[in-house]
């Protein structure tokens, strides 16, 4: 796609438009309303992750979700602006001083995790869909860590031939787990979006027990 094209694209992108009317940081977050519209998995109250956050999206929709009550952790490599209601980390979820920071604020778990991440793509396709993949499996590592039993994931992935192997992993960790392609995803996209609820614990974690 020429650059002409792309800026025209934008320019009449009704979700940038709209993203900037009702002050959401990216049209991305109009993805995630649709998945909750259709899946309803964060309720009032809950706590939830949001791993890859930036720039803010996803997490400004799950706020909204959750009420006053509920508790919202964001992580990225990346600096997010701050949004009322929020903690932020910067930094890896893989590292030890954050998932100790994660665990101060919220030691019960999460009941949702939420993942927009997208690898920095080459072009070429089985690269970029196993960089997803790859993305993904993280996800799915960190549920096991920090979901609780009965929990849901979502996870953005560009769809290849390692699809069907998260998926299948997904299948054995969650009691559903499918595919899912909002409307507001651009028409040229490869995304899809794995949903995944019911989570069935870890084989260290008892049943009835929380991850701490």
């Amino acid at each position: 796609m020429s650059n002409r094209q792309w800026f025209k694209d934008r320019l009449n992108d009704p979700y940038l438009k709209r993203a900037r009317r009702e002050d959401y940081r990216s049209r991305a977050a109009y993805k995630l309303t649709e998945i909750l519209d259709k899946y309803r998995f964060i309720k009032k109250g809950m706590n939830v992750l949001d791993i890859g956050a930036a720039p803010g999206s996803w997490s400004q929709v799950a706020r909204e979700a959750l009420g006053p009550s509920g508790r919202l952790v964001a992580v990225d490599l990346l600096p997010i602006q701050p949004i009322e209601g929020v903690t932020i980390f910067q930094g890896d979820i893989r590292d030890p001083s954050i998932q100790a920071r994660i665990a101060e604020h919220v030691g019960t778990g999460f009941h949702v995790i939420l993942s927009d991440m997208a690898p920095d793509t080459t072009g070429i396709h089985f690269a970029d869909t196993e960089a997803s993949a790859e993305l993904v499996h993280l996800v799915l590592d960190q549920c096991e860590r920090w979901l609780r039993r009965d929990g849901a994931m979502v996870a953005k992935v560009f769809e290849g031939q390692e699809y069907r192997a998260l998926l299948q992993r997904a299948k054995q960790r969650f009691s559903l787990a499918k595919s899912f392609s909002p409307k507001a995803s651009l028409s040229r996209s490869r995304e899809v979006f794995l949903v995944a609820q019911g989570f069935k614990g870890t084989e260290q974690q008892p049943p009835g027990k929380l991850p701490t």
